[in-house]
């Protein structure tokens, strides 16, 4: 009997301090999360309040021939940025910072893609997505 109550304090002892420790790397986890939520709104803001130009740049660099030669799903992301960046800083959403950012993304990769398979496409068998 005396061996249950000494195992059941045991098990105890180390699920109060699991659940403790737990919370603290929790908690950690959480802050980083607040941190890269700050960093990511700011970058986002940023980026959008330069995209017009770089838009502009882009679409005046490739003319209507050279767009309609990019993937659709290229076009579409800058299209949707141009769409965001339309807006004045305070009117973005944290939604709308983060989709933008994700757009970014979309259209660099697209780019990166584009770019190797016209000046280095025997890397792309090197990539595990292709």
């Amino acid at each position: 009997m005396r061996l249950r109550i000494l195992a059941i304090i045991v098990l105890t002892v180390f699920l109060l301090s699991g659940c403790a420790m737990l919370r603290k790397d929790m908690k950690k986890v959480a802050d980083e999360d607040i941190k890269n939520y700050k960093t990511s709104i700011h970058i986002g803001k940023e980026l959008l309040k330069t995209w017009r130009l770089n838009s502009g740049f882009i679409r005046g660099y490739l003319g209507p021939t050279k767009i309609g030669e990019l993937p659709k799903s290229c076009v579409d992301a800058m299209d949707e940025l141009d769409r965001i960046a339309l807006k004045t800083p305070p009117e973005w959403s944290d939604y709308e910072l983060g989709y933008s950012l994700g757009l970014r993304t979309r259209l660099l990769a697209v780019i990166v893609i584009e770019t190797l398979k016209s000046i280095a496409p025997d890397v792309l068998k090197y990539w595990p997505i292709f």
